[in-house]
């Protein structure tokens, strides 16, 4: 494989196609964008691919596993912004892992996403200085970043945020939270799976402050003039003192329980947050993410046992509300990863291409195959033309083949006129002549087909059939025919290479109708082009020259130009002169001939 071939194989618009059709996705093209809709995944064209293709395919990877395997319902069952985020890391850990072990080539591309993320500082470690929200949100991005997907780049920050959040939650919370990870990050099958893990985590650590304040207040009670010396003003009021000790009852009678349930089900056993989840997901109305009251007591410290409207172990420390309750207020949480990366690819690719440069390009849109019931007759002019057009080419390359004759001391045939240099030693009597050495040659023809045509599609058929006909008769070339708009899709393929094309004919004699997505039939070529071993390729697009985004062909034209001759053949319209520099127009049949031929000289190398 040639390096040039190597080349437009890896240029990001045939690999993105490629990986869209591999994943099972839809895949467009943008100039400005970076986005998904759930159904298709838009990829931003940027000035640095090379350096940039990676992280542009580990993206790819990450937004296909998602539309394959997530179920976007899920997060509307969410009942805080904590709970979304946890839901979130947990959800983009199980689909990435998901997507490595489908496809083992995504690991290196999802790898280069993740560092470029964090080498772009938009995945900070946790600091004191943070919220306790988001430090735990931090916290745990990082680690299971690090322990589940075994991504190196996030070992420091890990261990960074792993010393500032002990500093912040009790010791019971980070034991619990051990056992929940090793025993449910590997099983995880599905969104739900990762919600009620979400919820356990935020269960485990009010079940850990609740065990907490629980000795706190057996450490009181076993010490009395501890607690009285540390203020006359806090002890000497019975009264105060009595109604510590109902709301810490009042709680013990409401979370017991729970604490008890939360701890088997770090133990893998069915825990409340379990059943809670699974409730709401069963009985959750369309549209009323949420309502479920069952789901509302699992995910939520708004309401405990004891009916009260504030959370049960909001007097832990004397410091009002806890760490859990102050969490499931929180609103104010880091920017999803993912997002804050298409927010900079879009702002580099606005930056590269100019907010004046947007454009879209559909890489998976390929419609069936033309069928072969065309009236061959409308075809005749094309075939004639095709006969003079070969007897041409072949003279002329027989006559190039055999470009330079010369005297060799072996061969089989003898110039007489040199017969006399024998007598002086000189052997060089044979003549011989230096066969011109032909690349093979692969061509892709693109037939405008789109209603603008009209009257004139006669000719742009006659065209191609002419081209089909004098190529496929020439050693060491091969031709394939494509049409757009296609049958069902952006392009449709007419003659496959390697297929007869006489026999095939009456598959050229096609109708305008529809648009004119030449960017997306040029892409469709381009792949052809590139698993083709063919040393020399070229590319002859048939149009009237009004494409539908006129960016997206000179974006086209400028990817492929390195690596195939585009040709352009403008019918009654020189509109092809501001896309292709290449290009030959004419307005009628009898032009056909000379245009063809001037074209096909040009790309064999015979002017």
């Amino acid at each position: 494989m040639s390096s040039m071939q190597s080349a437009l194989e890896r240029a990001l618009p045939i690999v993105a196609a490629a990986y869209g059709q591999q994943f099972g996705v839809k895949v467009i093209l943008s100039g400005t964008d970076a986005c998904t809709n759930g159904e298709s995944i838009v990829l931003p064209m940027l000035s640095d691919m090379r350096g940039m293709s990676d992280v542009l395919f580990g993206y790819l990877a990450h937004e296909s596993a998602h539309i394959r395997d997530s179920n976007f319902a899920v997060i509307g069952l969410c009942t805080s912004e904590i709970e979304k985020s946890f839901l979130n890391i947990i959800e983009d850990i199980r689909i990435e892992r998901m997507m490595q072990e489908l496809f083992p080539g995504t690991v290196e591309t999802l790898s280069a996403m993740q560092t470029y993320i964090v080498d772009s500082g938009m995945s900070p470690p946790a600091c004191a200085e943070d919220s306790e929200a988001t430090q735990l949100h931090q916290y745990l991005l990082h680690r299971l970043y690090y322990e589940s997907l075994n991504r190196e780049v996030e070992k420091d920050l890990f261990e960074a945020s792993d010393l500032v959040v002990r500093e912040t939650f009790p010791e019971g919370f980070f034991v619990r939270l051990d056992v929940l990870l090793k025993q449910n990050m590997p099983k995880l099958k599905d969104s739900r799976d990762c919600l009620i893990l979400a919820r356990r985590i935020l269960d485990a650590l009010k079940d850990a402050e609740e065990e907490e304040r629980q000795k706190q207040n057996s450490a009181e009670a076993d010490n009395p003039r501890q607690s009285d010396s540390n203020g006359d003003d806090s002890s000497a009021d019975p009264s105060g003192t009595q109604g510590d000790s109902d709301s810490g009852d009042d709680g013990d009678s409401g979370d017991s329980g729970q604490g008890d349930q939360t701890a088997d089900g770090g133990d893998g056993k069915t825990s409340d947050g379990d059943s809670g989840a699974d409730k709401t997901d069963d009985g959750n109305t369309p549209g009323q993410p949420g309502s479920d009251p069952q789901s509302s007591s699992d995910s939520s410290s708004s309401q405990d046992s004891s009916g009260s409207p504030g959370d049960s172990d909001s007097t832990q420390a004397g410091n009002g509300a806890s760490a859990h309750s102050r969490m499931i207020q929180e609103t104010d949480l880091p920017e999803d990863i993912v997002s804050q990366l298409r927010a900079d690819l879009s702002e580099k690719a606005v930056e590269d291409n100019g907010r004046s440069s947007s454009f879209t390009l559909d890489t998976d849109s390929v419609g069936d195959t033309v069928g072969n019931t065309g009236n061959v007759d409308s075809l005749h002019a094309g075939i004639l033309s095709s006969s003079m057009i070969r007897a041409r080419l072949a003279g002329l390359l027989q006559a190039q083949s055999r470009q330079k004759e010369f005297l060799h001391h072996r061969g089989r045939r003898v110039d007489g006129k040199r017969l006399t240099r024998m007598v002086s030693g000189d052997t060089r009597v044979f003549k011989k002549r230096e066969e011109t050495k032909r690349p093979d040659t692969a061509v892709h023809v693109l037939l405008d087909a789109s209603g603008s045509m009209g009257n004139i599609q006669d000719i742009a058929n006659q065209a191609a059939v002419s081209l089909a006909l004098a190529v496929s008769s020439i050693p060491k070339c091969d031709i394939a025919v494509s049409m757009f708009p296609g049958k069902g899709g952006a392009v449709s393929p007419m003659i496959n290479r390697g297929q007869p094309v006489r026999v095939n004919l009456g598959r050229c004699a096609v109708r305008s109708s529809g648009g004119t997505p030449l960017a997306e039939a040029m892409l469709y070529a381009g792949r052809e082009l590139a698993v083709s071993r063919s040393e020399r390729k070229v590319l002859i697009v048939i149009t009237d020259g009004a494409p539908n985004d006129g960016n997206s062909v000179q974006y086209m034209t400028k990817l492929i130009e390195p690596f195939v001759d585009v040709y352009a053949i403008g019918i009654n319209s020189t509109a092809v002169r501001n896309y292709f520099k290449k290009n030959a127009v004419i307005n009628s049949v009898e032009e056909l001939q000379s245009a063809l031929f001037s074209i096909a000289g040009r790309f064999l190398d015979l002017h």
